[in-house]
């Protein structure tokens, strides 16, 4: 398992935050062999629903110091300064939090707004999240746009939406239907997709042969349509279109085009077409 989720996971038991038994399933989740990312998503989803059916829902106030539920629990949406949530937990509405920390399973069916979001374990947003930052850790499903100005995600972590932030950091896998702005930085595992990225600040690395607990293999690979940044650093990256100031195509690529000031192809790459900006900037 990924050291940095088993140390939160560790720390969450030791303080009594996390059942030795709800401990024990996410190990034992995360360290299959051959793991489909979205099917257990959709098994996670469906342990969620059944474990809050009989449940009784709690009605939050307008706004709350506090709210830590724990077990299997649903609420008809929160607002308050701090949100704690472990276990099977589900949220009728939107989530309003200074700060929300959640382990196990986790689901929201509206929006998210929060300055800061911890997730370990498996979380699902329905609606748009919006806040400062996202700290993740398993498997992550947003249904939505995410506007936030710090992203790090450990494990897996999928978006049906655009991104909008100042600065992403991955390890792991990542799939966004739409763009993602801002800095960009992916140490990947298996195979991601990204619609469009536009960033300043552009790394995309393979995992290499460090093996992913999510069962995807011992290279990492990323799909897209289109690149742009100033500073730009790619391995094992199929592109239609590749355009910066200084941009360096490592190993492993397949690019058709590259516009760039500065260009570095790696022999084992393929670029069919190269377009010199600064002769294009002179025409």
């Amino acid at each position: 398992m990924d050291d940095e989720m088993l140390k939160k996971l560790d720390e969450r038991l030791a303080k009594g935050e996390i059942s030795e038994d709800l401990y024990n399933e996410i190990i034992s989740r995360y360290e299959r062999e051959d793991k489909d990312i979205d099917d257990d998503v959709e098994k996670i989803e469906k342990t969620v629903e059944q474990a809050t059916t009989e449940e009784t829902e709690e009605e939050i106030p307008e706004k709350t110091k506090r709210v830590s539920i724990s077990g299997s629990s649903k609420i008809d949406g929160c607002n308050c300064e701090e949100f704690r949530a472990s276990g099977a937990s589900k949220v009728n509405g939107d989530l309003r939090a200074d700060d929300a920390d959640v382990s196990g399973a986790t689901k929201v069916d509206g929006n998210a707004c929060f300055g800061t979001l911890d997730s370990s374990g498996s979380l699902k947003i329905m609606g748009k999240s919006e806040g400062k930052k996202l700290d993740l850790s398993g498997a992550s499903k947003f249904e939505d746009d995410i506007i936030v100005e710090n992203i790090e995600s450990s494990g897996s972590l999928k978006v049906k939406g655009n991104v909008d932030c100042d600065s992403i950091s991955v390890k792991g896998s990542i799939k966004i239907s739409g763009k993602l702005k801002g800095d960009v930085s992916l140490k990947l595992s298996g195979n991601s997709k990204i619609e469009r990225i536009e960033g300043g600040e552009v790394l995309v690395e393979s995992g290499g042969s460090r093996f992913s607990i999510f069962g995807f293999g011992k290279s990492g690979k990323l799909d897209t349509e289109s690149i742009s940044g100033n500073n730009i650093y790619l391995e094992n990256t199929k592109a239609k279109i590749v355009s910066g100031n200084e941009v360096v195509i490592g190993s492993g690529c397949k690019v058709e085009t590259v516009k760039a000031k500065s260009l570095k192809v790696h022999e084992s790459a393929s670029v069919e077409n190269k377009k010199n900006l600064k002769t294009i900037e002179k025409g």
